[in-house]
């Protein structure tokens, strides 16, 4: 299980806690009415437990047997957490809610529960068996009520933001920078003039640019690259500072831009900008695509797509020497036959599929269902192509079914699959119910 801070967790301040004065499963730890094992190794009896909503300083490390997953005490930042509702019995939240400013303890909480609720993940898929315990080893270094909390982090707010302020005042009075900043604080140095217009909203412009922060350290660069940097001006995709200069720049201008933290990425730390970090900007205006031919250009992505989309198709079909189809244009090849029943509309057809793209790629199975995947005919409650091809089949019988991306998802993206994406599904009818004798999907 991957480290993860939790920015709001719930705690439960329980009412009462039935306790055991020993167990043998755990030798020196007590045990909860909701079977979570404790044990105290400093217990300040002289503090009060905190209260629900309250934030606790803790210093926690967590282990699976001898193995450690997370060290909070290793981080370089105070970790904070929130007290409310346990997601379980014998939950973290409960043991937390136990322990009292300069407590120190253990608890053994169950693993697979843990996995589930605060990673949603399968315990199966990562390792973690019923009977597996992680043990965490905690300390409460400080509660405070949400209030203090709350002005503790705009204390700290407004202290980072007046030294990034101030940070910045001394670089521009060092570096002899004498143009005004515009109404936003960013300062705009010509280094070349540009002959062109300026870009306007809805307009997509591409540039060179180089990032770096105040002390000189490169961030990025696309200067001398082939990959040139490109957005659509007013659709918030890059930082405030970007939307405000590039409306301002010619094409073909070149201008070096200082940009405050708050039009920047203001107290957030992003792929090595540190939080409350000035930035420097050298930017050359390249290119501006007006909304029609931005328009064209994506009208003309989709042809090729489609294009592409139809030519695989038919080379899939040559290569694999498929030639049956329907009037759909749903291409099948019948590896078993079988004289048995036909599907009717209304039945529960009970099959087994293999599902993939064209090239092989997997995309799903009925093994991850359960072995099997009910379909009743006639509702639509699946892919067209495919309930087209299980109506084609006869108990027992196995088939390829070679779908169209009109008969599978279309034209547009659906989730994780790609537009005009042809799918491939290996079926086997395994029989026939009434509508009443269906099993429900798992």
């Amino acid at each position: 299980m991957k480290r993860k801070v939790f920015s709001s967790i719930a705690f439960c301040l329980m009412a009462a806690f039935v306790f055991t004065s020993c167990n043998q499963k755990y030798p020196g730890y007590k045990r909860t009415s909701d079977g979570l094992y404790y044990r105290f190794y400093k217990h300040n009896t002289s503090e009060q437990q905190p209260n629900q909503t309250d934030f606790l300083k803790l210093d926690m490390a967590c282990y699976l047997a001898d193995s450690l997953y997370y060290d909070w005490s290793e981080m370089q930042s105070e970790v904070f957490v929130q007290l409310g509702e346990p997601h379980f019995k014998g939950d973290l939240q409960s043991a937390l809610a136990m322990m009292r400013v300069g407590d120190s303890a253990s608890f053994y909480i169950k693993a697979d529960s843990i996995a589930i609720h605060y990673y949603e993940q399968n315990p199966d898929s990562v390792g973690l068996g019923p009977d597996d315990m992680l043990r965490y080893e905690v300390k409460l270094l400080e509660v405070q009520t949400q209030d203090e909390f709350k002005e503790g982090i705009e204390r700290m707010r407004e202290l980072n933001m007046q030294k990034s302020r101030e940070t910045l005042e001394t670089y521009v009075k060092e570096n002899g920078i004498d143009v005004s900043p515009d109404e936003s604080g960013i300062y705009i140095i010509p280094i070349e003039k540009g002959k062109g217009r300026c870009p306007e909203k809805g307009e997509k412009v591409e540039l060179d640019f180089e990032a770096s922060l105040l002390n000189g350290q490169q961030i990025g660069s696309t200067f001398g690259s082939d990959e040139k940097f490109s957005f659509v001006l007013g659709e918030g995709y890059v930082i405030p500072g970007w939307e405000k200069i590039v409306p301002k720049m010619h094409l073909g201008e070149r201008v070096k831009a200082i940009i405050p933290c708050e039009m920047a990425y203001g107290e957030h730390s992003v792929q090595g900008i540190p939080s409350y970090a000035n930035l420097v900007y050298d930017i050359k205006l390249l290119k501006i695509t007006t909304v029609e031919e931005q328009q064209h250009q994506a009208e003309l992505a989709v042809k090729k797509q489609r294009d592409d989309s139809e030519k695989a198709f038919w080379d899939y079909l040559i290569e694999h020497k498929i030639g049956n189809h329907t009037e759909t244009g749903l291409y099948y090849d019948k590896f078993v036959m079988r004289e048995g029943e036909v599907p009717q509309k209304g039945m529960t057809a009970r099959i087994t599929f293999d599902a993939k793209y064209l090239d092989g790629t997997p995309l799903g199975s009925s093994e991850q269902l359960g072995g099997h995947y009910d379909v009743v005919l006639g509702q639509g409650a699946v892919l067209r192509g495919l309930e087209e091809g299980i109506g084609l089949m006869r108990v027992g019988e196995k088939a390829r079914f070679v779908l169209p991306y009109t008969l599978a998802y279309g034209e547009k993206p659906y989730g994780n699959i790609p537009a005009f994406s042809n799918l491939v599904f290996d079926v086997e009818l395994l029989e026939l119910l009434p509508a009443t004798e269906t099993v429900d999907n798992k």
